[in-house]
């Protein structure tokens, strides 16, 4: 009997040791992703078109990925995103949601040498929603400075959307799209 609960009495002390260590820690959204929607929250982006309409988009919510763990029998993944709600002031209703996501599988970006990067604009009123979205393959998410991304880059829609070419710039954000319903192109005033 003395042996069995000696038996029970270590296999509890070995459990405390080897549990805590069955967590994967995730990584936070790389600083230098955020660098292609540099919106704070509470600031406004200013777009002008060639009829000097002016759409002005509040930054309403801004949400990055914080470093987070969970336990290794879960079914989940490390995925790391870069969220920015803009909504427009003003009478008409318009909202723009920008996700910048990264998928690494069960282990953190520290532990990684590339990922998929994963750009996607929402922009409507409403219910009705246009989308936009570039993937990139192969990114290195530790690799800081680097232009990986490049500068500038388009997104594409997958469908006759309302919007379409959407430029993203460094430092920028999103400084262009082209408005098909009121054929006109969009450009941030700066």
């Amino acid at each position: 009997m003395k042996r069995h609960i000696a038996f029970i009495v270590a296999s509890l002390i070995i459990s405390a040791f080897v549990f805590p260590s069955c967590q994967i820690h995730c990584s936070a959204f790389p600083e230098w992703l955020c660098k292609y929607a540099p919106y704070e929250e509470g600031s406004i982006v200013t777009f002008k078109n060639e009829n000097d309409s002016i759409i002005k988009l509040k930054v309403e919510n801004k949400y990055k990925t914080e470093k987070y763990s969970f336990r290794q029998n879960c079914k989940c993944a490390c995925v790391c995103h870069l969220c920015v709600d803009l909504k427009s002031e003003g009478k008409e209703d318009f909202r723009m949601a920008i996700d910048c996501e990264l998928g690494v599988g069960r282990e953190s970006l520290e532990n990684t040498e590339k990922v998929a990067v994963f750009f996607q604009i929402g922009m409507g009123n409403g219910n009705m929603w246009n989308i936009a979205q570039k993937s990139f393959a192969d990114i290195n998410p530790n690799d800081y400075g680097n232009e990986q991304l490049g500068d500038t880059f388009s997104l594409q829609t997958k469908t006759d959307n309302k919007f379409s070419n959407m430029i993203v710039e460094k430092e920028k954000g999103l400084v262009e799209f082209y408005d098909k319903e009121n054929n006109c192109t969009w450009r941030l005033m700066e």
